[in-house]
């Protein structure tokens, strides 16, 4: 009976080491698995991480030719001398960009808010620079519903929006300033984006049409026209031209947009503070407003007082 009892155990032993055994190799081979995977995990990591990081710093390439291409304010101010730039893109490239040009006693001010932001609309904005370089520094055509119009058919015929399998609809809304020093006049056009006018006191909105720059036509004989008002100035006339994105910015206690309303509002009560305060102003008010939300578009808004223009 004993040497039965321990024939038993000892079978009972043996059959434990061999599933103590069989265990143990099998939790080496998952192991060896599971590591097998990390590595493969972490070389993938390692390789997601190097190309973010090669995209960054192609995208911050980029935003330095795009820096390059916008005149910073402290030479704008030698052709503007009472003027600001609000300038905060959503990304670390913009959809929006502004652009200048001086011939003779004509200037040239326009904010322009190109489909989409961060690098597509970066990508449309270099095509809107070379286009407005080629109409107003080359060619010489200062009213602005014609220089609107060239560059309307410049968008389309370079994103071969005319094909008739074309899927592209990027374009650009925008409001263009031409200010003629020797008449003390100015006249505007605008696409979509209007122009707010200071004189005194008064708050004065001009109207951009409901076009946008380039697209898909509702029609393909469509005859995109623009209107172009004409006024007189005097020291004392302030213009604004701005994106959409300041005005949409979700905030406040209600995160509701900021609205016309309370930009115009804006605009207004602090229309005799100098130029430099005015952007103060702007960018303290919106940061109040944003908080801690997220900018959801790109920030242009563009001011020059027509004052001491030569």
């Amino acid at each position: 009976m004993q040497e039965f009892l321990f024939i038993v155990i000892g079978v009972l032993a043996l059959s434990l080491v061999a599933v103590l055994m069989f265990m143990l190799r099998k939790i080496k081979r998952i192991n060896a698995e599971l590591q097998r995977q990390k590595n493969e995990i972490e070389q993938q990591k390692n390789l997601i991480e190097q190309k973010n990081c090669e995209i960054t710093d192609s995208i911050n390439y980029a935003r330095k030719i795009q820096d390059n291409i916008l005149l910073p304010e402290s030479k704008l101010r030698q052709w503007l001398p009472q003027m600001f730039v609000y300038f905060k893109p959503k990304d670390i490239v913009s959809g929006d960009f502004y652009w200048f040009s001086k011939f003779e006693n004509k200037y040239v001010i326009t904010a322009i808010d190109c489909t989409g932001h961060g690098v597509p609309g970066a990508f449309l904005s270099m095509v809107g620079n070379t286009l407005l370089h080629e109409i107003v520094n080359i060619k010489h055509v200062f009213k602005p519903d014609v220089i609107l119009t060239m560059l309307h058919t410049g968008i389309r015929l370079a994103l071969n929006q005319s094909s008739e399998d074309s899927d592209s609809e990027d374009g650009m809304d925008m409001s263009l300033c031409t200010v003629d020093t020797r008449l003390h006049r100015f006249q505007f056009a605008g696409a979509k984006n209007n122009l707010y006018v200071v004189q005194g006191d008064k708050l004065k909105i001009l109207k951009a049409n409901y076009y946008s720059i380039g697209g898909r036509q509702l029609r393909p004989d469509m005859q995109v026209e623009f209107t172009c008002y004409d006024f007189m100035y005097d020291d004392n006339t302030s213009i604004y031209m701005f994106s959409d994105g300041y005005l949409d910015q979700f905030g406040g206690e209600d995160n509701e947009k900021f609205n016309t309303q309370r930009f115009r509002e804006m605009i207004l009560n602090n229309r005799n503070l100098p130029m430099e305060e005015q952007k103060a102003i702007l960018s303290d008010t919106m940061d109040k407003w944003k908080g801690d939300r997220q900018q959801i578009d790109d920030f242009l808004v563009l001011g020059v007082k027509l004052a001491d223009l030569q």
